[in-house]
């Protein structure tokens, strides 16, 4: 009998082995933390050892190639630029491949907001698959269809964590010149379920149904602020919340909930499994202090020839200040080693199935409750005074 890993660490869940599988033998279901796995149908399994072969986390060592030049990038199209989370790489990519009559792969929520990787070719749908959704997105069988484009000799852009990259590339078996790939700056994955149990918190709170999530608005800026879009008695209403005021967001950025192969991740290094590395260019106020840096600024990393090449085409679209690697992974954790797992992370999750997403909240709350007070009382200051003040404490 075949099996597929033999720890939860071992599988990322890039459903490379579900996606090869001739016999249509594997699905992919969640465990008790909502986190996805592979499993094998043995009685429609005909024993082929091609998903073990191809599983690039467990059998294929990082030999990526280190980032040959590195870019602080800004979109110059202010549309694409307010849509991004940061400075608009994925929009520039997603919009040369397009002019080249290309397709586009990436994340978008679906009509029950679960994340899924689907298929752009207009750049209208582009938007649905732009800003960043910090939770595992369900690849389904788009390296099939990615390689189906690949095969009619349509240009091909695939945007995904590095292991999806790397699950796609493995799948593939081989290259193809009309393939680009970009992986993210990863700093890991919540399971599905928990997203949702988060969305069904929001809903409760705001008596609405939430239409979809935006972690990184930027209606005040470049930073973390999330925007909810809900529909309320017919209205549709949005709501800014403050990353230190959402458990979900707080415990994301400090690596609380996310699975557990993220923990042991071999592809946060420098080196790279895509063509392009996409992320935040955080530290650019100290790397590049010439750049302003309001609609933001992300950090772009050309790890290939294939990369290189279209360096000159990808110009029409941003402004882009050459940098260094050194510079860029300074303040960019996931550059240079995974998440450290900590103590807190079974707490949550037993408060979660003990109690639902309320004893999560309630938890979290009553933990940070001085914090989230005096940071409510923070944002009340007006910027004027505020500016002031850091004058009167310079000149202290």
């Amino acid at each position: 009998m075949i099996v597929l890993y033999d720890k939860k660490e071992s599988c990322c869940c890039c459903a490379a082995c579900m996606n090869i599988c001739p016999a249509q033998a594997i699905k992919i279901k969640a465990d008790a933390d909502g986190f996805t796995f592979p499993e094998i149908n043995n009685d429609l399994c005909i024993e082929c050892g091609l998903c073990n072969k191809v599983c690039a986390f467990q059998n294929i060592p990082v030999t990526g190639d280190e980032p040959i030049t590195t870019y602080a990038a800004i979109n110059k199209n202010s549309d694409v630029l307010s849509a991004s989370a940061s400075g608009g790489i994925f929009g520039a990519l997603a919009s040369l491949i397009l002019e080249k009559n290309g397709v586009v792969f990436g994340c978008a929520y679906n009509e029950n907001m679960e994340p899924e990787h689907i298929c752009v070719d207009n750049l209208l749908d582009m938007k649905k698959i732009q800003g960043s959704k910090y939770v595992q997105s369900n690849i389904n069988i788009t390296y099939k269809e990615a390689k189906g484009y690949l095969k009619g000799d349509r240009w091909v852009l695939f945007t995904g964590t590095p292991c999806q990259i790397a699950g796609l590339k493995s799948y593939l078996g081989m290259d193809y010149n009309n393939l680009i790939t970009a992986d993210l700056i990863c700093h890991g994955v919540p399971s599905e379920d928990f997203f949702k149990v988060y969305i069904r918190y929001l809903e409760h709170k705001l008596k609405g149904k939430v239409i979809d999530l935006k972690f990184r608005d930027k209606s005040k800026g470049w930073g973390h602020v999330e925007k909810v879009i809900y529909l309320k008695n017919g209205i549709v209403k949005e709501k800014l919340i403050q990353p230190f005021t959402s458990y979900y967001h707080s415990y994301f950025l400090k690596g609380d909930i996310l699975r557990e192969s993220c923990y042991e991740c071999k592809y946060a290094s420098r080196s790279r499994v895509g063509d392009f590395t996409m992320g935040d260019y955080w530290g650019i106020e100290k790397a590049h202090p010439e750049i302003g840096t309001k609609e933001g600024v992300s950090v772009l990393l050309v790890n290939s020839k294939k990369g290189i090449a279209l360096i000159d085409e990808l110009s029409k679209y941003l402004k882009l200040v050459e940098s260094t690697f050194e510079q860029a992974r300074v303040q960019n954790g996931p550059l240079n080693r995974p998440n450290a797992k900590s103590e807190r992370r079974k707490t949550i999750f037993k408060a979660w199935h003990e109690g639902g997403y309320k004893a999560i909240a309630d938890d979290y709350y009553m933990k940070n409750k001085k914090q989230i007070i005096l940071f409510r009382l923070k944002m009340l200051i007006p910027r004027s005074i505020k500016r002031h003040l850091k004058r009167l404490l310079g000149r202290a």
